[in-house]
């Protein structure tokens, strides 16, 4: 089945998204813009997950459980999982290898952590934008060995993407999945491309049309059409 997503928006959690952006304002929006499946991926932490899910719950909307991860080399990098409980260990795993330094809030950003009311009930102390100390071949090894998948965000984009700064595609990585931005790359042609809207804005979420064709509307049929890669479809 042919389904539309969204499968990079960030929470209130990342310093860099808007207080707005909540889980239950997210999945609503989402489901009001007519998407069957998102992902909240938010900058090395889950800790906004578990409310999500249960707004996808309520709303009718999957929500694929996600996080994006900034590698040793500062490239941005999706992980998505089939289970809540997956993609919560990889946020902790992330977290052990990640620079301690205390966020700025007046200069990089608020990162709430939300209850199941929507409502702010702690914030994450240490600045979350921060590389981890695991390369991509580390991150693609952690994301695999949790039984999900690793996929490169906005991989010709510029800052933090992966073509700008390897100046290739890695050979010694399995990526059947990457994420472009705008326009489709020579070099990924070969691979299931994303493109996603990487909201930080209630209004940036995609609308409608954005398709993944996958077996059904389920965060274990996403990742495995991604793991699937250039054998499924993504238009």
């Amino acid at each position: 089945m042919r389904i539309s997503v969204d499968l990079h928006i960030h929470s209130c959690l990342s310093p860099c998204a808007d207080d707005s952006m909540t889980p239950w304002n997210i999945v609503g929006m989402a489901k009001l813009k007519g998407l069957d499946a998102i992902a909240i991926c938010d900058h090395n932490a889950t800790h906004n997950l578990p409310v999500a899910m249960k707004a996808g719950q309520e709303y009718g909307v999957c929500v694929v459980p996600g996080i994006e991860v900034t590698s040793k080399e500062d490239i941005h990098l999706l992980c998505y999982f089939p289970t809540l409980e997956q993609a919560m260990e990889m946020g902790r795993r992330v977290n052990e290898k990640q620079l301690k330094v205390k966020n700025k809030p007046s200069v990089f950003g608020n990162q709430i952590i939300v209850d199941d009311d929507d409502e702010e009930c702690g914030t994450v102390e240490n600045l979350l934008i921060l590389a981890c100390d695991m390369d991509i071949e580390e991150v693609a090894f952690e994301a695999k060995s949790l039984g999900g998948v690793m996929v490169p965000a906005h991989i010709n984009k510029g800052a933090n993407s992966l073509l700008p700064i390897l100046g290739m595609m890695p050979e010694n990585i399995e990526l059947p999945t990457v994420e472009i931005y705008k326009m489709r790359p020579h070099s990924a042609l070969s691979k299931l491309c994303l493109t996603s809207s990487d909201a930080h804005f209630l209004e940036d979420i995609l609308e409608e049309g954005h398709v993944l064709e996958c077996e059904s509307a389920s965060a274990d049929a996403v990742v495995k059409a991604l793991l699937e890669g250039e054998r499924g479809k993504s238009e």
